[in-house]
């Protein structure tokens, strides 16, 4: 019997086994081909796709989860945040200066909010590195066959016509499908595992809003970056908030998870340092239900009725399930909460809940809100169709319609709303997610990483008889992930706040 000390090695383990699976089942005809291009019309295999010539992946919460995967759309942190990434991605291509001669496309995936729903998401964004790994070519296959480049230009490294070129990537390689880096994901849990899947095929990856400590360990992920300090700056703060009140006797509450469990166990070391002893350690878990969050509230109203702050280290759904157990119990001017980020100045926790939540304190990460994205994001129409989850949040907001066949006869068809703007029917002021300025500098250091291997590779030269694309791209795409990383994060740029140093 095998018994493995180290489970990343084994997660690794079955990742490959997995992949391996994956990779013998597509090449295994074309009828599986057709039915996963079915599957891809679900809506939790939509991809918001960008043309260009180096990709970029995207991970983000579209979808809340509950008892249904993909459940509710979640405006702010799904759909506003991916179009934070395409709004950035426009304003890149836009910049003669930065990677010059060359787009950025991208290929941006809805995570819902589930760590395995990511996880088959991110297989796509390898496939072709799989691919090229179980079909390793044959001489014959290295052979320069034009159209052997982007846009079918024909193209032969090796030098003459039909001559090997020793560089030349096996075909498949020039594939839209090949993803340099990915920005992403939100959630730790989402993170952990993708992290685990590039760290096996060297893919970057930059998050803009997983906080958990746990991701710091280089060992673990060493391909792993984010635009977000980790959590134990924010429970160093939550600590000296809670001790410059005088409040000595304190409960807590963390959601079960990398995130919870990681930055609450900071928040005790920090708190001891302060002499602020702690009462209840209560945890919300992912099945966690109405009745368990009762018993919770039970615990910490009369187990430990002295302690009336509770500090949480909680996600967002189960900061809404704690308040909303609160205000069941008819408690609602009992607690004064400390929370972290998970709830920030989210609204959803609030909703129904404002007396139990009247005098929380909650921390939130400085950023600088982007005047031109909220522009961008106010003036978005109806047909705004490289986002594939737009018409059904369009339809949510305007209360309106696309699908002409619908029995609903009091629900008007969309086509009155085609003179709309999105702004027209959020709430004055306009509101911009708290991490909108972490996805846009997450996707900048990508794209300045890009421009100094641009630099270092294939400096651009507006002669095309001195500067071929199609061989940058190439010479681009080929480079090791590994090194690639090195270069981002070594990467200083100027960002909206501040000058940015991953």
């Amino acid at each position: 019997m095998l018994f493995f000390r180290h489970p990343a090695l084994l997660l690794s383990i079955l990742l490959i086994i997995d992949l391996i699976l994956i990779v013998s089942g597509i090449n295994a005809g074309k009828k599986l081909g057709k039915d996963k291009e079915k599957k891809k019309k679900s809506k939790s295999r939509l991809v918001a796709t960008v043309p260009g010539d180096i990709i970029l992946g995207g991970l983000f919460p579209v979808h809340s989860s509950g008892a249904v995967k993909c459940m509710s759309l979640n405006p702010e942190r799904g759909i506003q945040r991916l179009e934070g990434m395409l709004f950035t991605l426009d304003e890149i291509n836009n910049n003669s200066a930065l990677l010059p001669g060359l787009r950025l496309g991208a290929n941006l995936r809805d995570t819902c909010s589930l760590g395995n729903h990511a996880l088959e998401q991110s297989l796509d964004f390898v496939k072709t590195t799989v691919d090229d790994v179980m079909n390793e070519p044959k001489e014959q296959d290295k052979m320069c066959v034009c159209p052997c480049a982007p846009g079918g230009v024909p193209y032969c490294p090796g030098g003459g016509q039909g001559m090997p070129g020793a560089a030349m990537p096996h075909p498949t390689s020039w594939s839209q499908d090949i993803v340099r880096g990915v920005v992403g994901g939100s959630y730790t849990t989402v993170s952990i595992l993708v992290a685990n899947l590039y760290r096996l095929f060297k893919l970057p990856q930059i998050s803009y809003a997983s906080t958990s400590a746990v991701l710091s360990d280089k060992r673990t992920y060493p391909l792993f970056a984010r635009t977000v300090p980790s959590d134990v700056e924010q429970a160093r703060v939550m600590a000296a908030l809670v001790a410059a009140h005088n409040w000595t006797y304190v409960s807590t509450v963390r959601s079960a998870g990398d995130y919870g469990d990681s930055g609450m166990d900071a928040f005790w070391k920090e708190a001891d340092k302060r002499d602020v002893c702690i009462a209840a350690r209560e945890v919300v878990r992912g099945s966690s239900t109405s009745n368990d969050l009762d018993e919770v509230v039970r615990v910490l109203r009369y187990g430990f009725s002295k302690a009336r702050v509770v500090v949480l280290f909680t996600r967002m759904d189960h900061t809404k399930l704690l308040l909303d157990a609160v205000r069941r119990a008819n408690h609602t001017d009992h607690f004064v909460f400390i929370g972290s980020d998970g709830w920030g100045r989210e609204n959803i926790p609030v909703l129904n809940n404002s007396r139990v939540a009247n005098g929380a304190l909650t921390i939130e990460i400085l950023a600088t809100e982007i005047d031109k994205f909220s522009t961008y994001y106010k003036n978005l129409r109806w047909d705004n169709t490289r986002n594939p989850w737009f018409t059904k949040f369009w339809q949510s907001l305007f209360g309106c319609t696309f699908d002409n066949s619908s029995t609903q006869n009091d629900v008007p068809h969309c086509e009155v709303t085609k003179n709309k703007r999105l702004g027209d029917k959020l709430p004055e002021p306009f509101k911009q997610e708290a991490k909108i300025q972490f996805v846009y500098d997450a996707v900048y250091a990508l794209a300045h990483g890009l421009h100094n291997l641009q630099q270092k590779l294939c400096p651009f030269d507006p002669d095309p008889a001195k500067w071929d694309k199609n061989e940058c791209i190439r010479k681009l795409l080929a480079y090791p992930g590994d090194k690639f990383y090195k270069i981002i994060i070594s990467t200083t740029f100027k960002g909206i706040f501040r000058a940015y140093h991953i």
